[in-house]
């Protein structure tokens, strides 16, 4: 049997487990196991808690049909609680080490379910192997891809992990799974990509609704909601600090600089054994 814990951050979920209590097993048939939401627990993700060299902390991140991530925005606020709540940080600002790089991240407030938590996300990188090759200019941004026939306005780039956005009037999951399959799927993203969907409400608030590489439509998504804040502020003249209306919630994205800090909740659902076979 092992130990784990699951979390939610604006919907985002995630069962969390520590690497003392893998050994031995194979990461990505786990993740598999675990995220089936009819014969597992249920999960848009795995999270595997380990020791670090270089950082307070390493979070290991699994998308629900086992591949590696190499950043989860909402998951790592997730990571942070249970990092704190079980006493294997010592200070409220501390290091996680990501596939992504070295965040740092600040518990705001606490109490024993629920965690306000600050993440520096970094800076978003436009020229990148994952992200296409613009027709002109140097960034992947306002650029036109045609799915089932149908041209649309695109911007890709990679803040924690590779996200193409798209702007528009009005947004719903019908259009998110159609629109966001297609692009995942797309030859231009070798290595696939995440789609969102958004709509600038007014210069303080934006509404993102997200189709994941590897899961299909989640409540939130905290990297994607860290790009569409930043290109609405690139783009239509948002401003620095931006609410993103997600179906589980809302998230603070802040850019200092050329830097976002997303502030999010992170909630403790239940706590078990699983038994894995």
């Amino acid at each position: 049997m092992l130990r784990f814990e699951k979390y939610q951050g604006t919907g985002n979920d995630f069962v969390i487990f520590e690497m003392s209590e893998l050994d031995g097993l194979q990461h990505s048939l786990l993740a598999q196991k675990v995220c089936n939401r009819r014969f597992g627990i249920g999960a848009d993700g795995m999270i595997v808690v380990a020791p670090s060299k270089v950082a307070t902390m390493q979070m290991i991140f699994y998308n629900a049909d086992g591949s590696i991530a190499t950043m989860c925005g909402n998951g790592i606020r997730c990571f942070a609680k249970y990092a704190t709540d079980h006493e294997l940080v010592k200070t409220k600002v501390f290091t996680v080490e990501t596939l992504a790089g070295i965040l740092t991240l600040e518990i705001i407030e606490s109490d024993d379910l629920t965690s306000l938590v600050r993440v520096n996300m970094g800076s978003a990188i436009y020229q990148h192997e994952s992200v296409p090759l613009p027709g002109d200019g140097d960034k992947f941004i306002n650029q036109m891809l045609e799915v089932d026939g149908v041209p649309y306005t695109v911007s890709s780039l990679v803040m924690g992990t590779i996200h193409t956005v798209l702007f528009m009037d009005n947004i719903d999951e019908e259009a998110a799974a159609r629109i966001g399959a297609a692009i995942e799927n797309h030859p231009l993203y070798p290595n696939k990509t995440n789609v969102n969907l958004c709509k600038v409400v007014d210069s303080k608030n934006i509404d993102v609704l997200t189709w994941e590489k590897g899961v299909g439509i989640t409540l939130a998504c905290g990297t994607g909601s860290a790009a569409c804040a930043l290109l609405s502020q690139d783009l239509y003249d948002c401003e620095t600090s931006v609410t993103v209306h997600v179906k589980g919630g809302n998230l603070l994205m802040e850019r200092v600089g050329e830097e976002i800090y997303m502030t999010g909740p992170a909630t403790l659902i239940c706590k078990g054994q699983y038994l894995y076979n």
